[in-house]
């Protein structure tokens, strides 16, 4: 398996593939999760947390690889991105017709709140949502699949040098993968513009995790569970 996977993929594209990949690999097996974790009596919100903890076991396996996290932001990069992050969350919660995506996050179940347990499987999700999803997120989209528009050796390519076209399609397909895709679309715009222009990914990562985390608060003290 391993020799296949090496002919295919080179080590750097593995390191910004597999978090992600994995984590959507254990989304698309969640129904068979929820019903293996409810047979042992385990939550079902523990399925989340197996999605996150297999994400971070390969970022830590891959942890030498990520040379664009070793660029740390200046003090005005961070501000920038904190604002971005915000810009990104309330372009999330504005509200959209039908054909943009709005009419498809009406219907989701309100997470439960009434034990500790409750709290913990909620902390285990915001946790996932603002701290893991952005940082496999952003090495897989912008680290990896915007420059690999660009050029085959990815890694020779410079934010500051990727293209408008990899920037539109990258975020194009990012948008795909969500259900409001007109936000997704506009946040992978910001995303990437942030990496282009700063040529460090913290920034990018940064003003994800700012809207994941702000998005998390508002769905469960605002009651928007839709969002998750």
């Amino acid at each position: 398996m391993m020799r296949l996977i090496d002919h295919w993929f080179t080590r750097a594209e593995c390191a910004r593939i597999f978090p992600f990949i994995g984590f959507i690999l254990l989304l698309a097996l969640q129904p068979w999760l929820v019903e293996l974790f409810t047979a042992l009596g385990v939550a079902a919100q523990a399925s989340y947390l197996c999605r996150c903890l297999l994400a971070l076991w390969l970022l830590f396996y891959f942890k030498t690889d990520y040379r664009e996290l070793s660029d740390k932001p200046a003090g005005t990069q961070i501000g920038v991105a904190l604002l971005a992050g915000v810009l990104v969350f309330v372009l999330w919660i504005a509200p959209y017709p039908g054909w943009l995506g709005g009419s498809e996050t009406q219907n989701a179940a309100a997470m439960p709140m009434q034990t500790s347990a409750d709290w913990f499987w909620l902390g285990c999700r915001w946790a996932g949502s603002a701290f893991v999803v952005p940082v496999i997120e952003e090495l897989f989209w912008r680290s990896y699949l915007m420059r690999r528009l660009d050029a085959n050796d990815f890694m020779t390519v410079s934010p500051a040098a990727v293209t408008t076209y990899a920037i539109l399609l990258s975020s194009v397909l990012f948008a795909v993968e969500h259900q409001l895709w007109f936000a997704g679309l506009l946040a992978g715009l910001v995303y990437s513009w942030l990496y282009r222009h700063f040529q460090v990914l913290w920034v990018a990562i940064i003003a994800h995790v700012t809207t994941n985390a702000l998005l998390g608060a508002w769905v469960v003290f605002g009651d928007h569970w839709q969002y998750w």
